[in-house]
């Protein structure tokens, strides 16, 4: 069976980019493949955070203020529905500090949290921030959650290399400092909703990974980097590792990350696992 919906034409297809930390391509499928982006967009999101606050212009401890309710690129605005809300976020109309609302944003995946990052440094820093990763084919062009707007053909798009390219530009040290690096690598380590990592776990020896989903009816991402459990250099930017993305469309959700297990242990197994 496969899936159509808002996000998926219906006609199966899963793509990966498998590379070394440095970028160098290993093995590839339709890599260059567009999809909705889900919550993988989200790297891009805090990339742009980031790259702002390493400019001087926000502060990890300056305060947001919490809310459903977000503008809409249709005009208007628009609410999550109570039972969308992320119950972690400070109750509506209380604050939170920008520290506070990344780690939300990346480890559980909050749409509210990153609805208040986009709104704090606008659309024109997050496509900045993903072309100066080296992503030439992702965009993001609407809130989450903005309907009306994805009905007037606003969207999220990403594609496998470009998942590669922006969470390797993360892990090398590209976007940030060494301290706001570590501090990004550890919200990708406390990912809630792993599927590339719920493969790795059954590795041995585990490797060390951090990643990012996403998922919606009909799509499937995630894309993790990974440390051999070897790697003992103390400078994560000079480790040995891996970037691996896979992103999937009208499969079932089960299917879907079954298909991705699957192709991460095929791809990485001979490369992590010691050989008998």
């Amino acid at each position: 069976m496969s899936l159509t919906s808002d996000y998926s034409d219906g006609v199966p297809v899963a793509s990966y980019c498998l590379s070394t930390l440095a970028g160098e391509v290993l093995a590839e499928r339709k890599a260059d493949t567009r999809f909705y982006s889900a919550s993988t967009i989200k790297l891009a999101v805090l990339v742009a955070a980031i790259t702002a606050v390493e400019r001087g212009e926000l502060s990890l401890e300056q305060e947001l203020i919490s809310t459903h309710t977000f503008s809409s690129q249709a005009g208007g605005s628009f609410s999550f529905e109570p039972e969308e809300y992320d119950v972690g976020m400070a109750a509506e109309g209380a604050t939170m500090t920008l520290r506070e609302v990344l780690g939300r944003m990346i480890s559980v995946s909050s749409n509210e949290a990153t609805n208040l990052v986009v709104e704090l440094v606008g659309f024109p820093a997050v496509m900045t921030a993903l072309r100066a990763c080296g992503a030439t084919d992702s965009k993001m062009e609407r809130l989450i959650g903005d309907i009306t707007a994805l009905e007037q053909g606003l969207t999220h798009e990403v594609t496998a290399r470009d998942l590669c390219r922006v969470m390797g530009a993360i892990v090398r040290g590209e976007v940030a400092n060494d301290e706001h690096t570590e501090l990004m690598l550890g919200w990708l380590r406390a990912q809630e909703y792993p599927v590339i990592g719920t493969e790795l776990s059954t590795f041995a020896p585990v490797p060390e990974w951090g990643s990012k989903s996403g998922w919606v009816t009909g799509i499937q991402h995630d894309v993790a980097f990974i440390f051999p459990a070897s790697s003992v250099a103390a400078n994560s930017a000079a480790r040995q590792g891996f970037l691996l993305a896979i992103c999937t469309r009208a499969y079932p959700e089960p299917d879907a990350a079954e298909l991705i297990h699957a192709l991460t242990q095929a791809l990485l197994g001979p490369l992590l696992e010691p050989t008998p």
